[in-house]
């Protein structure tokens, strides 16, 4: 019997809820499947038959700590099969981060047999307008079928990868420009632009669900480490919309988002 293994990193629940997708359809098909995040600190199962990573866009690339996990992934002594899936709040917006995810696998001995984009919510609130919780659910929903169509294609041994495509908004300059900008300058100091107003209430919840540990409190005010991969979560998480960005970057009445089945506070 195929055992798969299944890896994920999220701030809200998209990427973790289209791996929950798949690992109830892989195991109506007999399938014994572990799922775990890389912030749990697991190792991966290298005995496993299928390994299946999903990991959110960002700025058109893979989050930092994804790249450092496949980085770090031992190199197989036979090619293993693999699956790579990214949640993007915009589906033409995906840019690099299949590329880089395949490349990375490639030179780990992966055969990547699968790999795909799902449109979830976004939940990038200081510089973006988030969907309501009406449009949030919409969206979700044909992400979880979308999953669930993606799940029984790898089970039928369907190979499918999703073409590289610039964005129609942008150039292929201004793609590879917003892509630079953010992974080799912005990831290393946004996390500088981090404040809280008056009315945080001290009670330290974005230090104790931020899922890579870069918030420390200070005279019992939240401060961010460089460490910090603009997930979010603590924004979303944050019930007195006490934390913001500086330089324009309110979010202050905007929609607050969590994929329904994920609470960052049970963690």
């Amino acid at each position: 019997m195929k055992t798969i293994e299944l890896i994920y990193f999220t701030g809200t629940g998209n990427s973790l809820q289209i791996l929950k997708t798949c690992k109830n359809e892989f195991e109506k098909n007999d399938f014994i499947v572990d799922l775990s995040s890389i912030t749990d600190a697991n190792d991966l199962n290298y005995d496993c038959g299928l390994a299946g990573f999903c990991f959110p866009v960002y700025a058109f690339g893979l989050p930092r700590i994804c790249r450092k996990f496949l980085n770090n992934l031992a190199v197989q002594k036979s090619p293993k099969e693999a699956f790579l899936i990214v949640t993007a709040g915009d589906a033409d917006a995906v840019g690099y981060a299949l590329e880089i995810g395949k490349e990375i696998l490639k030179k780990k001995n992966y055969k990547v047999v699968y790999s795909e984009v799902v449109q979830m919510p976004s939940n990038w609130i200081p510089f973006m307008e988030t969907p309501t919780k009406r449009e949030a659910q919409i969206i979700i929903e044909k992400g979880i079928k979308k999953a669930v169509q993606i799940a029984n294609d790898i089970i039928q041994g369907i190979v499918y990868h999703q073409p590289f495509n610039v964005p129609k908004r942008l150039s292929r300059i201004g793609l590879y420009w917003e892509h630079i900008s953010f992974h080799k300058l912005g990831i290393y100091n946004l996390w500088r632009m981090f404040r809280t107003n008056s009315n945080c209430n001290s009670c330290g919840i974005c230090a104790k669900i931020c899922p890579t540990k870069s918030i420390e409190m200070k005279e019992d005010k939240p401060n961010w480490k460089s460490s910090c991969e603009q997930c979010m979560r603590c924004v979303n998480a944050c019930k007195q919309e006490a934390i913001f960005q500086t330089f324009g970057g309110r979010t202050a009445g905007k929609s607050r988002y969590f994929e329904p089945h994920f609470s960052p506070y049970k963690l």
